[in-house]
């Protein structure tokens, strides 16, 4: 996740502030410096949030799969194909010879106890709704079942057993996910309360070890992991990462050559055109609002309705962003999974909840009849990065041009505050983004289901809860059907309910020197693969 993963654009991973002088970077040097706008929150694979936490639990740690240098799923401590029984639900793997930073063997144990970690309602995690795809995993997840009936098994130390709830196409994918990586049951064990939170309190198995993270600092680096299986193809000895909130700061150090990669916004785009040190990609990153559907005001279908088609995304995306950034007017972004007869998604489900001003105003003059007030004023969460306060203002700026009578107030505060607040329902509207796991619109629709952690906006049907469960259970193989309900989800969602409002599909704009090879982001965001990145 997400989020994870990255939903947010504090978790658009790698705009950044200022932060001390970091050393010049040296042609020969295998060392590569990186920025990100955010600090990590935890190393923790069962309790991160954010893009930056993902970038680096990806770094350090490493599951059954992976990403190749093409971006393309391969095994990571899997080795070789799994066998699948007839049902396509029990797959038993075979771990390859890998090892801890300390030394010791990677066990199927610590798959298993990473995931029952994942499940445990102690564990509280926001992720926790992802093993719902192992059996057992919602009832252990709810407290209903002991974690020891989750479906998966240590056969042996390299033999892991997983057992699904219904077949998974997409299995492999999805167990490239950062919540999917192995833990070490003695160690964590070990550390107690501290695991996950500082770079001293996490063993490694991926290709680098995290140095200088102490939980809250705002500097860390990636070191080569000289236990990692696979340690030939790390070229890098070191990648340093500092965090820069202000894409002008990220611009100069740049331009200073004191860092390598940074993501650039809006205003600092214009400098950089037509050079090749300037990348532009489409992520199926979205951005949104969250709107709270438990608070007086805006538990209103209608007032919902009104605020979702009151800004004109096309001038957003053109005018503030200025990324590559294109408007959005579904759940579901373009260009990132195809129907079973090979159409895209977005296309073949159409535009679903489009900017009107006619139609706001409509709406909005009947959630002032339903809730007998002229006016309302609305508070806008946001994070404390530049982007993201643009993104509020433009929004603010729009919602009163075109709704006379709703006054928005924009609060900005720092990313994981802004999501703590969301959790907890002590806000009226919250702007963020969200990045995918894998390609399949159920890794976005599944945010919403009633009982699902990530569930912000508070929104509870049973008919769209139905659907979900369709699609999961009993329609899993049934490709076309399942197909049409995840369509008719997503109608409901957005076009019906307007339970939050779609914004933008995310562009990257982002600055590398020539002299680095390799860099490539993750398929579903903006995430960075350090592995195979090379300083010539």
């Amino acid at each position: 996740m997400h989020y994870r993963r990255g939903f947010i654009i504090g978790a658009l991973t790698i705009l950044l502030t200022a932060a001390a002088p970091i050393s010049s970077v040296s042609a020969k040097s295998q060392v590569f410096h990186s920025t990100s706008n955010a600090t990590i929150e935890s190393l923790d694979s069962t309790k991160y949030s954010l893009a930056v936490s993902t970038e680096a639990i990806k770094a350090y740690a490493e599951g059954l799969y992976t990403y190749d240098q093409n971006n393309k799923v391969t095994a990571g401590i899997a080795e070789g194909a799994p066998t699948v029984d007839k049902t396509k639900t029990v797959y038993t793997f075979t771990l390859r010879d890998a090892k801890w930073s300390n030394g010791t063997a990677v066990t199927a144990d610590d798959f298993v106890y990473a995931w029952q970690r994942l499940a445990d309602p102690k564990t509280a995690s926001s992720n926790a709704y992802q093993i719902d795809i192992i059996k057992n995993g919602a009832a252990v997840r709810s407290g209903k079942k002991p974690i020891s009936d989750l479906g998966v098994k240590a056969l042996s130390a390299h033999k892991l057993q997983v057992t699904l709830t219904q077949p998974i196409p997409f299995l492999k994918q999805y167990l490239t996910g950062a919540s999917f990586v192995p833990i070490n049951r003695k160690y964590a064990e070990a550390q107690g309360s501290k695991y996950g939170t500082s770079a001293k309190h996490v063993l490694a198995n991926g290709p680098f070890i995290v140095k200088g993270w102490t939980g809250t600092n705002d500097k860390w680096e990636y070191i080569r992991n000289s236990q990692y299986w696979d340690a030939k193809d790390v070229k890098l000895d070191k990648a340093t990462v500092q965090v820069v909130k202000e894409s002008a700061t990220a611009a100069n150090l740049f331009d200073s050559k004191q860092i390598d990669y940074a993501v650039l916004g809006d205003n600092n785009l214009q400098r950089y055109t037509g050079k090749k040190v300037l990348h532009q990609e489409t992520t199926p990153t979205i951005g949104y609002v969250s709107i709270n559907n438990k608070r007086t005001l805006t538990k209103n279908r209608h007032l919902r309705l009104a605020l979702a088609q009151a800004f004109n995304k096309k001038s957003l995306t053109k005018n503030v962003l200025k990324d590559g950034s294109v408007p959005l007017n579904g759940l579901i972004p373009a260009n990132f999974a195809d129907s079973p007869t090979g159409k895209d998604y977005r296309q073949s489900t159409g535009q679903l909840l489009a900017y009107s001003p006619k139609k706001a105003q409509v709406n909005w003059k009947l959630a002032q009849k339903e809730l007998n007030k002229k006016k309302v004023t609305l508070e806008l969460l946001v994070a404390d990065t530049p982007q993201a306060k643009n993104v509020g203002e433009f929004l603010q700026d729009q919602v009163e041009k075109h709704l006379p009578g709703v006054t928005i107030t924009i609060k900005s505060i720092p990313v994981a505050q802004r999501i703590q607040a969301e959790k907890d329902g002590k806000y009226d509207l919250a702007f963020g983004t969200w990045a995918p796991d894998y390609a399949d619109p159920i890794d976005f629709l599944a945010l919403y289901q009633s009982n699902s952690d990530l569930n912000f906006s508070k929104y509870t049907s049973t008919s769209y809860d139905q659907k979900l469960t369709a699609i999961t259970d009993d329609l899993a193989t049934k490709q076309t059907a399942r197909w049409q309900k995840m369509q008719a989800a997503e109608t409901q969602l957005i076009k019906q309910d307007a339970a939050l409002a779609p914004v933008y599909q995310a562009g990257v704009s982002y600055l590398q020197r020539s002299d680095v090879k390799g860099l490539q982001l993750s398929p579903f965001g903006s995430i960075v693969n350090y592995k195979y990145v090379t300083v010539k």
